[in-house]
């Protein structure tokens, strides 16, 4: 079998760049300021308030017509009342004291201050507002405590919440949520700053601080304040785009603007709370602390593959029919109608062939399918694969078994299938398994072909769907303890023998007659029997696992009466001895020293022992070598399998010169002397 391949990463694969355009120019003081003054008006805002949040805006004509038709937003107790409009993200500030700095605060009762760096000063005090009055004010020791505040959050919120990716491709997408606030220093003298800042923390505008590269956020918005730096980096930015913008430059002009929804009033109900500070409070823990309950791994799956077979629709990548039939959205009874195969385990291997596909057009459908939806920084192969299974356990409905469980096992499903690109077929399996065997015959030792490639991919679903394979089982009550394969790479195993292929065919029949449960072969393709004659021998995942063993753990067969079955018992006793002797290695590894270093690093081992030990472990690799050898030129091809089936191989490369020197070269040549 083929070791899997690497993962690999195409510029395909990432998140696309929304294409730049051209920055608005700042607004003239005039209209901000009348702006302000309709602000302060219509919600009885401090001007210096509406002053704020006017300078922050883009266009002071959208900020007007905002006024009139405001946006209520229903908290426990109340109704709070914001205005949406574009804001330039240089005039807003991330809320320096994030609750997502959590267990990273140092307050004063447990550490003093001034200690180290980390409590350089007493965290920031939760904000507070006079009453109902729409901003909200802060106390700040100083400028330097502002600072300080401002990056100790800064490096907690992209630390957890890393969005810089996502916003330097695509820009900030949604509204932050900003409320004008006063930062009053009550040491150092500093006149108070006005800035609005963002009420949920809003990991988004830290990212895009960061990415616009002008150091602490305090530091950008304090610069911003002049309307003549800020028309000089528009203009920049504006002339840069005009010759040709670098990447850099492409990323700030996305980053230089984002939506916000700024929140300008509040009416208490009865009984709720009396401060307009509390209320956001009310109205952050709606996101943040009792949010909505988020999907799950499934549902999020599934409505990225649909909108992924949507997208190739779109893109005459598929037909509807065709499009409706891979969702599972049309019946058995409907498939057969328009002539298409009604076996899940036939549509099982069209998804996952499609969806692991190296076509680009296809991964270009599910790379903008899935950005669409979320902000992922690459869609590997792999995730190809969720989404493929997604699609596939919609049919598993009547197993009769839980189809979470089946997803989170089937993902694990295809190994080779998914490294190996093959093109499925409709055909019956019958026809399927004849051109595996002919595969195998021809180049047993060999990668499997596209035959073999499609039984794995149409058995993993009946083997998986009926939990007739399973993931990992870990180690209470397993008698394969130390099997810890995936079910593809146990189905690769498979693939790898005469008995595998003909069990991957019988579990396709099987379940394809409905039977409920899927029935083990013999060396010919008969039905095998218990041990007892009485019944039908069924498959589960200890018989499979023991019956194709991983490399290296040979099972031992049920009698020795051939020189075959007596070698694969010895074999199997070898390859016990094998898992052993690296268990021993390990417990020497194991004794540690009171530094906590491998005690026999410093130590050794007695040089007697070690001369005995590895003369014998010596001339068993060179056997091990040898055997090898033999077994793979034995099992080449069809002609070699047919020149070499004779016991005595050597006597074959005596007779051959040239094969008598590729052996030599080989380092076989005491065995051909010995031979001789």
């Amino acid at each position: 079998m083929s070791a899997p391949v690497e993962e690999t990463t195409s510029i395909h694969d990432h998140v696309p760049p929304r294409p730049v355009v051209k920055l608005p120019e700042l607004a003239p003081i005039a209209a901000r300021r009348k702006a302000a003054e309709k602000l302060a008006d219509a919600f009885s805002l401090d001007p210096a308030a509406a002053t704020c949040i006017a300078n922050a805006v883009i266009d002071p004509a959208e900020l007007r017509r905002s006024i009139e038709t405001p946006t209520e937003l229903a908290i426990t107790g109340g109704i709070l009342l914001a205005v949406r409009a574009r804001v330039w993200t240089r005039r807003t500030l991330p809320d320096i004291r994030n609750p997502r700095i959590g267990d990273a605060r140092r307050h004063p009762v447990a550490v003093e201050p001034g200690t180290d760096e980390e409590s350089r000063f007493a965290p920031v005090d939760d904000p507070t507002s006079n009453g109902v009055t729409p901003y909200l004010e802060l106390e700040v020791e100083s400028a330097e405590h502002m600072t300080w505040a401002s990056a100790l959050a800064a490096r907690a919120v992209l630390g957890a919440n890393d969005w810089r990716y996502s916003i330097r491709n695509q820009g900030v997408l949604t509204e932050v949520w900003l409320v004008a606030s006063r930062y009053s220093h009550v040491d150092d003298g500093s006149p108070d700053l006005w800035a609005v800042t963002t009420a949920e923390g809003s990991s988004r505008t830290t990212a895009a601080h960061d990415i616009l590269g002008d150091g602490n956020s305090v530091d950008v918005v304090v610069k911003a304040e002049s309307d003549t730096a800020m028309r000089g980096r528009i203009k920049d930015l504006n002339t840069a785009l005009g010759q040709g913008p670098t990447a850099k430059q492409s990323e700030a002009l996305r980053c230089e603007t984002m939506p916000a929804l700024i929140l300008v009033g509040y009416r208490p109900l009865p009984g709720g709370p009396d401060r307009f500070s509390s209320a956001v409070k009310s109205l952050v823990a709606l996101r943040h602390v009792d949010a909505p309950k988020e999907w799950g791994e499934g549902p999020e799956l599934e409505s990225l593959a649909d909108e992924a077979l949507t997208v190739m629709e779109d893109r005459g990548l598929l037909t509807p029919l065709r499009r409706r039939w891979l969702a599972g959205a049309i019946s058995r009874s409907q498939a057969k109608a328009a002539h298409l195969p009604t076996d899940p385990a036939i549509r099982a291997a069209e998804i996952i062939a499609l969806f692991s596909s190296n076509d680009q057009e296809v991964r270009d459908a599910i790379r903008d399918a899935v950005t669409r939806q979320s902000t992922r920084k690459r869609i590997t192969k792999n995730f190809r694969v969720k989404l493929a299974v997604a699609l596939i356990v919609r049919s598993v409905a009547g197993e009769g078994t839980s189809p979470d469980r089946v997803r989170r096992y089937m993902q694990h499903g295809f190994v080779s299938v998914r490294d190996n690109h093959f093109k499925p077929t409709h055909r019956d399996a019958d026809a399927v398994l004849a051109d595996a065997l002919v595969e195998f015959d021809s180049n047993p030792a060999g990668d499997p072909g596209q035959a073999r490639l499609e039984l794995a991919a149409r058995a993993a679903y009946p083997l998986i769907s009926t939990l007739s394979l399973w993931a990992d089982r870990g180690t209470s009550n397993n008698p394969n303890d130390d099997d810890r394969r995936r079910p593809g790479e146990v189905i690769d195993t498979m693939l790898s023998s005469r008995l595998g292929i003909l069990q991957l065919h019988r579990a396709i029949v099987d379940h394809n007659d409905g039977r409920p449960a899927l029935r083990a072969v013999n060396e010919d393709g008969g039905i095998r029997l218990t041990e007892d004659r009485a019944q039908d021998q069924t498959l589960n995942d200890v018989y499979l696992r023991s019956m194709f063993p991983k490399a290296g753990s040979p099972t031992r067969p049920t009698s020795t009466d051939t020189p075959d079955d007596a070698l694969r018992d010895a074999a199997a006793v070898f390859g016990a001895a094998a898992r052993r002797l690296a268990d021993a290695m390990a417990a020497i590894r194991a004794v540690k020293a009171a530094d906590g270093s491998d005690h026999v690093e410093t130590v050794g081992m007695d040089r007697n022992h070690v001369h005995e030990w590895k003369s014998t472990l010596d001339e068993a690799t060179s056997d091990l070598e040898f055997w090898g050898r033999i077994w793979e030129r034995r099992n080449r091809n069809s002609a070699q399998a047919t020149a070499l089936r004779g016991d005595n191989w050597v006597s074959e490369y005596l007779n051959d010169p040239d094969e008598a020197v590729q052996a030599w070269e080989d380092e076989d040549s005491d065995k051909i002397e010995a031979a001789s």
